[in-house]
């Protein structure tokens, strides 16, 4: 008989390949992938929904008011339509109600789950937010479910790898500094971006005694997958990393997955292919020529399933907890990053407890954030960035297909053959100044 081991691995194998066959096959890897993202557009012609003045749904008086009275940020929630019409909306919301969506006490529902704040990793403007939202969190959590439930509560972090989890412990316990945390968890070297910007979240954690969660794959484990596939992962790190491996691999056959990774992944990996960074993996092992796309698309859904895995093990270990997860707006938006993944994980929960939430907010973003990577030049982006939402264009949703209907058909472009479609997140969050 084989073990549960063997077993675990044969079935990742089978239908991880089977799957990313289909994926890599249709995206024709050899041919131009800018060719298929045209495509891409093209079936999804009314759905590629942007956003502008009219798509703002007004306050009423009284959250109007409330809104006004608040300087430091404005907030919207966005409505998707998957109805003919394709017409998604905004609403400004109260700082306050957005508060108590955040801190998961404004339903009855009170199983927790996981809050995902997406960040621009080198946003000061974002790491405050970031901070102010988990005080207020915290704050609102205890107000409403006392001590001990209020206070069941962690932040993740994308920018710490999992092997460095006694590092943020130690942390928050206050038996190491912040340069030493730094230190410990190898920063400069597996991250990169300014650590001083984090630091007001991190500050904020240890006061308020809120463990920090490390989320992210070891890069010693990313750099094999890279280099290899995942066949080149010893097993135990499939376990360690995957412990859904039916689930991992059929979120990839999924009818809205194939439009994400069209529209997200396919041109990440040509504006990577384009910069000429594609000969090195993360650990910095030269290449000959650049990583196929199988690898690069390997690693990145390690990357996510493993964030994804970290937040589910946490949130499921404590009841009713709630975790911030702090990671890079990507892997948020259009719910085939870390949210789809975490919801995912979430629905094998008991049937006799609630579901577990999934709440997806975006920082101040910008046309980056919606449109495919590559196709914002920074200039258009930066005055983006200094408008009001409303008027930067950005697009709300993407509207996916049918299973079986082919993407740029005649039949594609009937709202009959309408699948769903995806929204950008569910939150919007624009710092005032």
């Amino acid at each position: 008989m084989k073990s549960y081991k063997a077993i675990f691995i044969y079935q990742l194998y089978a239908l991880l390949n089977a799957n990313l066959h289909v994926i890599t096959s249709a995206m024709s890897i050899e041919s131009s992938r800018r060719e298929m993202l045209g495509r891409t557009m093209t079936s999804t012609f009314g759905g590629l929904a942007s956003l502008s003045s009219g798509w703002i749904i007004a306050p009423n008086a009284a959250v109007a008011d409330a809104i006004n009275n608040d300087p430091s940020f404005s907030s919207y929630q966005i409505f998707p339509d998957s109805s003919a019409k394709l017409d998604p909306s905004l609403q400004q919301i109260a700082p306050s109600d957005l508060n108590q969506v955040f801190a998961m006490t404004n339903t009855n529902n009170n199983a927790g789950g996981t809050l995902w704040l997406g960040e621009h990793h080198n946003s000061a403007k974002d790491h405050l937010l970031q901070a102010d939202f988990v005080r207020s969190t915290h704050e609102e959590r205890l107000k409403k479910l006392g001590k001990k439930k209020g206070s069941n509560m962690s932040v993740g972090l994308e920018m710490v790898q999992v092997q460095f989890q006694p590092a943020l412990d130690a942390y928050i316990a206050k038996k190491i500094s912040a340069e030493e945390m730094r230190s410990q968890v190898d920063w400069e070297k597996r991250w990169s971006w300014s650590f001083e910007g984090y630091l007001p979240v991190f500050e904020t954690c240890r006061e308020l005694n809120i463990p920090l969660v490390a989320l992210n794959v070891d890069s010693e484990d990313l750099g094999l997958v890279e280099l290899g596939g995942f066949p080149n992962l010893p097993k135990d790190k499939l376990q360690k990393y995957i412990s859904d491996p039916a689930g991992f691999a059929q979120f990839a056959s999924s009818p809205y997955y194939k439009t994400y990774v069209d529209y997200v992944i396919s041109p990440s990996y040509d504006l990577h292919q384009s910069m000429g960074i594609l000969k090195t993996t993360i650990t910095g092992q030269q290449l000959e020529e650049d990583m196929p796309f199988s690898r690069f698309f390997s690693g990145r859904i390690l990357w996510d399933e493993c964030m994804a895995n970290s937040a589910y093990k946490w949130t499921k270990a404590n009841e009713g907890g709630l975790m911030v997860g702090l990671v890079g707006a990507d892997h948020v938006k259009f719910d085939g990053g870390i949210t789809g993944r975490y919801q995912r994980m979430a629905a094998t929960t008991s049937t006799d407890q609630q579901a577990m939430n999934c709440i997806s907010v975006i920082l101040n973003p910008t046309l980056i954030d919606s449109k495919p990577p590559g196709s914002v030049n920074m200039m258009t982006n930066l005055a983006s960035s200094a408008l009001e939402p409303g008027t930067n264009g950005l697009t709300l949703q993407l509207r996916y297909l049918k299973r079986g209907v082919a993407v740029g058909s005649p039949e594609s472009r009937e709202s009959i053959n309408t699948g769903g479609v995806l929204a950008l997140s569910d939150y919007l969050v624009v710092s005032k100044s």
